[in-house]
């Protein structure tokens, strides 16, 4: 079971205060001063104690708010860490020679990927940090190690930032409007002709996942820009594809005009299919849409409402396993399989660029959540990507495809 931690977050001049951890956990590490919390006190109080015993500084109850919660992994072992934004108190602070750091820094959000720390500690700090300033170091030498044993001047009381509420999840919606344009004509468009694709390499011709299609009406969920849609209708459906990016849409309308009379399209999330008649579908796809999706729990039973008894359902989603693994070779795990969500910036070649929040889920998650909304799951799929042929324009690195699966694909059918 994870430990849960609270962190410390002062701010000065758009930097943070992190220290460099000489003890486990996170031993060798920078991070926001932070502490276990035992099972006799609250989150907050893990706080004051660890301002007291590490800094030489009396928090005062109430100074503390709430910004975010991270989640950890070290070894075997992992960590829940709430971050409290914390204002620092009249006078110096003091710091224990004899305690849990060995050095200090006064950091921006640029400075983070300097150091070693923990990504999942990396990212919400540079959310929450201003624009890149220079870095402020703490002069421990100047300040002088040998004065005190126990609390030695650490530095300054600097002006500290308003506390301000954390900042908001980036707006898919938005970002897939803002991005729109530029993804159809660097990523997507016509590259894959009129074929249903899985994944970037993975389509139904390679994987065989639906049952016959034709004179079906079926259902896109997060159609895009209406490819989707299209390869289905081309199959023989009557297909309507719902996304709540107008940009998207927009080019869906078009994209389709030019190919079949049986696509249509509406606005709306996929949490809400109210404008669909109960049992009116026989076919639900979702190709890497869910993934954007904060209550995919109401997305999939709103689904198994408009199918009717035996319609199937059949969604893509980045493996749950994927999402957690960065860098080029060696290859590493970046976050906690258990990690619930990772913002992100999509930037393509003409500079448009845009945040995004991706929801992670387990592979034990996405079945219970598919069966729990009233479907049994009859297939699992997790292509070896790397085998299959590669479109214009396809750099994806077959090295790292060879080691995992790049797409889950779930096929269930409605009870």
């Amino acid at each position: 079971m994870p430990e849960l931690m609270s962190a410390l977050l002062f701010e000065k001049s758009e930097c943070a205060l992190v220290a460099h951890r000489r003890k486990a956990p996170f031993e060798g590490q920078w991070m926001l001063p932070s502490t276990l919390v035992r099972d006799d006190e609250a989150a907050e109080d893990a706080l004051r104690r660890h301002a007291r015993e590490q800094f030489g500084m009396t928090l005062a109850e109430g100074a503390e708010s709430f910004v975010e919660t991270v989640y950890l992994a070290e070894s075997m072992h992992q960590y829940v860490a709430n971050i409290f934004r914390a204002t620092l108190p009249p006078g110096p602070m003091r710091f224990n020679t004899e305690g849990e750091y060995d050095d200090a820094k006064w950091l921006s959000a640029a400075d983070l990927e300097q150091l070693t720390m923990p990504p999942d500690l990396r990212i919400p700090l540079a959310k929450i940090l201003a624009e890149p300033e220079s870095l402020h170091k703490l002069d421990w030498e100047r300040m002088g190690r040998e004065v005190n044993a126990e609390a030695v001047p650490l530095a300054e009381r600097g002006v500290v930032g308003a506390a301000a509420s954390a900042e908001p999840p980036p707006d898919n919606t938005a970002g897939w409007n803002a991005v729109s344009a530029a993804y159809q004509k660097e990523r997507y468009g016509e590259r894959f002709g009129d074929r249903l694709m899985w994944s970037w390499r993975a389509s139904e011709d390679d994987l065989h996942v639906l049952d016959e299609v034709a004179g079906k009406r079926a259902l896109v969920l997060g159609c895009g820009g209406g490819q989707d849609v299209v390869a289905l209708a081309k199959m023989g459906a009557v297909v309507v594809g719902i996304d709540g990016s107008e940009a998207q849409l927009a080019y869906a309308r078009k994209h389709a005009q030019e190919r079949t009379d049986n696509a249509s399209f509406v606005e709306g999330t996929l949490e809400d299919l109210s404008r669909f008649d109960d049992e009116s579908f026989d076919l639900a796809v979702s190709i890497h849409a869910l993934d954007y999706v904060q209550r995919p729990e109401v997305a999939l039973k709103e689904a198994a409402r408009v199918l009717k008894p035996g319609g199937v359902l059949a969604i893509a989603v980045k493996h749950p396993f994927d999402v957690h693994v960065d860098g080029g070779p060696p290859y590493r795990v970046v976050s906690p399989y258990w990690a619930t969500h990772g913002d992100w910036p999509w930037q393509f070649k003409d500079g448009t660029a845009a945040p995004f929040r991706h929801y992670f889920r387990t592979m034990s998650q996405w079945f219970e959540l598919v069966t729990g909304a009233g479907f049994t799951v009859e297939r699992l799929m997790e292509p070896c990507e790397a085998d299959l042929p590669k479109a214009e324009g396809d750099e994806l690195d077959d090295r790292w495809m060879r080691l995992l699966p790049y797409t889950l694909v779930i096929k269930a059918r409605r009870r």
